[in-house]
């Protein structure tokens, strides 16, 4: 059978068969693959420090039809900043769940590889953790085809405000025209955040002052395009964040 040799982010593990492990792969050559790791929840195996999520390590992998196995691999970098922190390892696994919830398996997803990998870097050294959040979540979504349109009415064409966002058209809706079904306010600052997010993403990300509203207008903007474009919703790490972020 082939082989492959990538480096990849480990998105979940779960239990499998008595001892061994289902491991999904963010992979740079291949996107989304899963793995069975064979002995790895036995305490001496020497690889199950590397398919513990959010790892980053270099993988030697046999295809197969359905699933394939590990076969080699060494740890790249474990993250243990981001694991020492219970806040930034939630955020850090919240980008783990919504990758593996958006992308299909054995598909390609070099630039999604990229991303998440950016956006864990940033995340280690970034005061504001929901920041990096909202910028991977739009970079995210403009990588995956639905790029919020952002310059003018989706309907109209208009580009003169106030505006609202509706998630079922991805874009935003002028005052003028038919109010859709979930559609809700969004600030003329919340859209120049957007913008700035899409077209320089992590670039400078510190100097780029997001308000506690701007903040939650964003993050309903992405939650509902996630929602209404991919079906991607009710993630279990979003649920745990909110409910830390409100104590």
């Amino acid at each position: 059978m082939a082989e492959m040799r990538s480096p990849a982010i480990v998105l979940r593990g779960r239990d499998y068969r008595e001892a061994d492990r289902l491991v999904t792969l963010l992979t740079r050559d291949a996107g989304k693959v899963t793995v069975v790791a064979r002995g790895t929840k036995k305490t001496k195996s020497k690889f199950s420090a590397l398919v513990e999520p959010l790892t980053l390590g270099h993988f030697l992998l046999r295809r197969g039809k359905s699933l394939d196995t590990l076969i080699q691999g060494e740890i790249i970098k474990p993250y243990n900043s981001l694991r020492k922190d219970l806040l930034l390892f939630t955020y850090a696994q919240y980008f783990c769940e919504v990758c593996e919830r958006s992308l299909p398996e054995n598909e390609p997803a070099v630039p999604v590889f990229t991303l998440l990998l950016t956006a864990l870097e940033t995340l280690e050294t970034e005061a504001d953790s929901a920041r990096v959040a909202r910028c991977f979540e739009l970079n995210l979504l403009d990588e995956l085809g639905f790029r919020p349109v952002l310059d003018a009415c989706c309907t109209c064409g208009t580009a003169t405000g106030p505006f609202l966002f509706t998630p079922v058209h991805g874009g935003l809706l002028c005052g003028h025209c038919p109010r859709e079904p979930g559609s809700f306010p969004v600030s003329g600052a919340t859209v120049a955040i957007m913008q700035r997010f899409l077209d320089q993403g992590f670039h400078r990300l510190a100097v780029c002052n997001v308000s506690p509203a701007a903040n939650e207008e964003i993050r309903k903007v992405c939650a509902g395009i996630f929602r209404d474009s991919l079906g991607v919703a009710q993630l279990k790490t979003l649920s745990f964040l909110k409910s830390m972020e409100s104590i």
